[in-house]
């Protein structure tokens, strides 16, 4: 496992980031404790409160999940009943820290913030993640990704790329990331390998 990525650095940080700056709020001494027990090996104990003990076995359990299989646990598929009832949890454990991100203390935000595993918008995370690939492939190459039957991963960047310019088209991509294709663009005219929606 990568150390940066341990429980116990990752706590590490949280910590000396959540002291850096007073905190108005004594809940995120409770969650601090609780996650300093379980990065000692310790059974995350009641004594730091019952929902930071309940809150950080859950981000402990979705982190492990992301370090064993790779991906975030996913809250839904095409076909439920395919999706593991743990895996299912741990996926709305997460869209719930979303959503109510306004009721989390100081402490459990940065712990989110450092998490390897968690993304607070995970389709911009996977967009970002889609463009990084896309354009490091055209600098790499010197060409774009084509829709090749025989490379999975060129065949995905060029169907992706040829998605947003269809959204670009009618106008429906947001500003930043239409800025960003218009990078791409530029880049893709000066190399004089423009590929066109199919």
């Amino acid at each position: 496992m990568n150390r940066t990525n341990s429980r116990e650095h990752l706590y590490v940080k949280a910590r000396e980031l959540w002291l850096a700056e007073p905190d108005p709020g004594p809940r995120s001494a409770h969650y601090a404790k609780a996650d300093e027990d379980g990065t000692n090996g310790d059974t995350v104990r009641a004594a730091a409160g019952k929902w930071a003990v309940n809150w950080v076995s859950a981000l402990y359990g979705y982190e492990d999940f992301w370090r064993e299989n790779g991906r975030t646990p996913r809250e839904r598929t095409r076909n439920l009943a395919t999706l593991p009832g743990d895996e299912r949890r741990r996926g709305e454990w997460a869209r719930y820290q979303r959503r109510f991100e306004v009721t989390l203390c100081r402490y459990q935000i940065i712990r989110l913030d450092l998490s390897p595993a968690f993304e607070w918008d995970p389709q911009e995370h996977i967009w970002q993640k889609n463009y990084a690939a896309y354009l490091h492939h055209l600098q790499l190459t010197g060409n774009p990704p084509y829709l090749n039957g025989a490379d999975p991963v060129e065949f995905a960047l060029g169907r992706w790329f040829n998605r947003q310019l269809r959204q670009l088209q009618i106008d429906a991509q947001p500003k930043n990331r239409a800025d960003q294709l218009a990078v791409l663009l530029a880049l893709l005219s000066t190399t004089g390998a423009i590929s066109h929606p199919r």
